[in-house]
C-alpha cells in the first residue's frame, strides 16, 4: 500500500487504486456507496485474498463503515476478533454452507434484541481455503453456524464456481441483506457490485466498457445527498480489525 492512494497490482506492473483494485483508469470510486444497515459483517480472511483485484470482500469494506476485517492465520489467532465473538453486546453468526437454515429463518421472524446485535461472520477466500479456514480456527467451532438459500447462481464471471450455489462473498452479503429486508441496502450492494465485476472485466482485457451501466447512473445518485469517500481514504484493510468505509 502506498500513501498516495494507489498500490502495485498483484502480478503485474499497474499502478491501482488502493480502495477497488482497478487500474487508474477504470477506478470506480466515484461510485462507492455508504450503505446505511444495521447489519454487521465481520470477515475473516485469508492472506492469499489481500491483494487479489478480483476479491469482492474489498466492495463491503468500502460501502458499509462498520465493516471488520481480520486477517487469519492458522498458528495466530485474530485477537481483535475473538474479543468481539465474546462482546455480549453482539450475537454472532457463522455463514456457511453447511449451516443450520432454520436459524435463519428463526432470526427474520423475531425482532433483534436490542441489546445484542446479530453479527455475520464471513471466510473470504476460495472455495478450498474457506474450508480449511473452518477446520483449522479452534475459535470458531463454537459459533452457531447458520445457512441461507440463494435465490439464484452466481453472476461473478471473473472466478470460476465449482457450483452453481456458491456464491462470492459480497453475492453471500447481497443475498442476506435481500432475506432480512434490508431491500435498499441490498439493492445498493448489488448494483455496486455489478458495476465493479463488468469495469474489472473491461479493464482485464484492456478496453473501456462498450455499454453504460444502469447502476453506474443509480449509484451517482444514491451518493448525492451521500459522502463518497477519497480513494486515499479507505483502503483496503489490512491490519486487524480496521473498520472501513
Amino acid at each position: 500500500m502506498t500513501s498516495q492512494g494507489h498500490t502495485a497490482a498483484r502480478g503485474y506492473r499497474l499502478r491501482r487504486c488502493s480502495t477497488c483494485y482497478l487500474p487508474s483508469e477504470w477506478c470506480i470510486c466515484a461510485c462507492t456507496p455508504t450503505i446505511h444497515t444495521p447489519v454487521q459483517f465481520w470477515l475473516l480472511i485469508h492472506p492469499d485474498e489481500c491483494l487479489k483485484p478480483t476479491n469482492t470482500a474489498r466492495l463491503l469494506g468500502a460501502s458499509i463503515p462498520h465493516t471488520r476485517f481480520f486477517p487469519w492465520y492458522r498458528t495466530a489467532p485474530p485477537a481483535g476478533f475473538i474479543e468481539l465473538v465474546s462482546d455480549r453486546r453482539f450475537l454472532p453468526y457463522l455463514l456457511v454452507p453447511q449451516g443450520d437454515a432454520t436459524l435463519f429463518e428463526g432470526l427474520r421472524t423475531r425482532p433483534w434484541l436490542p441489546d445484542r446485535m446479530p453479527a455475520f461472520v464471513l471466510l473470504d477466500g476460495t472455495w478450498s481455503q474457506a474450508t480449511k479456514m473452518l477446520h483449522r480456527s479452534p475459535y470458531l467451532q463454537g459459533i452457531p453456524r447458520m445457512a441461507i438459500q440463494p435465490r439464484a447462481p452466481s453472476t461473478y464471471r471473473l472466478r470460476c464456481q465449482r457450483c452453481a450455489q456458491h456464491l462470492s462473498t459480497v453475492e453471500v452479503a447481497i443475498a442476506l441483506l435481500e432475506q432480512l429486508d434490508e431491500m435498499t441496502a441490498s439493492r445498493v450492494l448489488h448494483a455496486y457490485f455489478r458495476v465493479f465485476a463488468e469495469t474489472c472485466m473491461a479493464a482485464r482485457h484492456g478496453h473501456p466498457l462498450t455499454k453504460s451501466l444502469p447502476e453506474m447512473a443509480q449509484l451517482l445518485a444514491y451518493n448525492s445527498p451521500h459522502t463518497t469517500p477519497a480513494p486515499d481514504e479507505c483502503p483496503l484493510p489490512l491490519q486487524e480489525g480496521c473498520i472501513t468505509g
